[in-house]
């Protein structure tokens, strides 16, 4: 086994150390005695600078070529077993905490919502329609591949929560993908990813235990992993397929859709950009419009009004002397309850302007600075999600496990750029 560092094991160890800033910020570090406004912004520019350290192009990429071959042994066996023994540990902890942890309505109303809608499904009776039961008609707000895939194990009669936990395993197993078989890298470096993946989700399983056992987080989780893998593997459609899942759970990356089609017509294939757009438009349309989306127009139109009534009283509730959520991630601790909106309409102007802006600044400068251009998408959506969720209104801390977990994608891809043996990175 190789002990030396190369310059491109400095590059992956900094991107690392990075991560493992981001993941301890929305985790340890904000349930300890620490300044939590030093804390957020530790958590802020960690992601920030782990959607902006890939895109520089290296030059030395091909150094790696020289590395020891028992790597490659130590790896083939590493690998799989680390992700084999998180899925284990995962199942373990998810189990104990079902069992011990039945889903409450007065806990948190987000499961309890998709168990009516999805039984409402199998009786074949309206879905989008008043929750009675819940909050004296409150209407449930979840797109169609929020919640229908829980209807399998709602029919079944298992806990809806396995469902989130299958999707978060197959979300470990996007990450698991971005390996090859012959992973020639530092195993040391691969041995501190993983234990700081673990951290992440040893804090999930045991200091948490909100995430996983009463909100859907999971299943978000896994369509953004889902869509990191298919934007490294480049493949227009699984891009199309994963974008839709996404879209149709958390509009986090609306405006970023837009801006990535545009990057993959001027700048990569024009075919790729028809096939992406065709593929998003065909399953939002077959699985929201047709069933549902045309013939509850009015319905849908008021979520966003229904949303920010709920906002308010989550800011009601959490009011500290006039000071608004200051043991949480995020900017929402800079305003107070009569500044709602325009926190709102800043989350949503920069989500819809910073896509852009990245795009111009490419194009602008592509001749100048050499890209990491294999990184263009997933680094371009990993910032524009560092200020979503920054900007969000209710800063629920588990929201911001999304943007996290799409780091590590980030950073496997990275580690398996900087050490191909064969390939050098793609630059304009």
């Amino acid at each position: 086994m190789r002990l030396t560092f190369t310059r491109n094991d400095i590059n992956v160890l900094l991107l690392i150390l990075l991560t493992l800033t981001e993941t301890l910020c929305c985790t340890y570090l904000l349930k300890s005695d620490l300044n939590t406004e030093m804390v957020a912004i530790g958590y802020f520019l960690a992601g920030l600078l782990i959607g902006i350290a890939p895109l520089k192009s290296r030059h030395n990429l091909a150094v790696t070529a020289l590395a020891d071959k028992g790597n490659g042994l130590i790896n083939r066996w590493l690998i799989p077993a680390c992700f084999l023994l998180l899925g284990v540990y995962v199942i373990k902890e998810v189990k104990l905490m079902i069992d011990t942890w039945p889903i409450d309505l007065h806990y948190a109303d987000m499961l309890p919502q998709i168990q009516v809608m999805t039984q409402r499904f199998i009786d074949g009776q309206k879905i989008y329609a008043p929750i009675q039961e819940i909050w004296n008609g409150k209407p449930p707000p979840y797109l169609p591949l929020m919640w229908l895939p829980f209807t399998v194990a709602k029919w079944a009669h298992i806990d809806i929560r396995w469902t989130t936990i299958v999707f978060f395993l197959l979300g470990l197993f996007c990450l698991y993908k971005f390996f090859p078989k012959k992973f020639n890298g530092n195993p040391l470096l691969l041995l501190a990813a993983f234990v700081s993946l673990f951290f992440l989700i040893n804090f999930l399983l045991i200091k948490d235990r909100i995430t996983f056992g009463h909100t859907e987080e999971g299943l978000v989780i896994a369509y953004y992993l889902f869509l990191a893998y298919a934007l490294f593997k480049r493949q227009p459609v699984l891009i199309g397929i994963a974008i839709a899942c996404c879209i149709m759970s958390r509009f986090s990356l609306f405006f970023w859709v837009p801006m990535y089609v545009l990057y993959v017509f001027f700048y990569e294939s024009k075919r790729n950009a028809y096939i992406i757009t065709g593929v998003v438009a065909l399953i939002i349309f077959f699985v929201f419009l047709l069933p549902f989306g045309f013939w509850q127009p009015e319905y849908f139109l008021n979520i966003p009004a229904d949303y920010q009534v709920g906002v308010d009283n989550a800011w009601r509730s959490n009011n500290n002397n006039g000071k608004y959520y200051q043991d949480f991630l995020g900017y929402a601790r800079y305003f107070d309850i009569s500044q709602i909106n325009l926190l709102h309409y800043l989350q949503i102007g920069v989500a819809a302007v910073l896509p852009f802006l990245m795009l111009i600044l490419y194009s602008i400068t592509k001749k100048k600075i050499r890209f990491n251009t294999a990184f263009f998408g997933i680094c371009t959506l990993k910032i524009v999600l560092v200020f979503f969720y920054n900007m969000v209104e209710v800063p629920y801390y588990y929201l911001f496990f999304v943007s996290t977990f799409f780091s590590y994608a980030i950073l496997f891809m990275y580690m398996r750029q900087q050490n191909e043996t064969g390939d050098t990175a793609q630059t304009v």
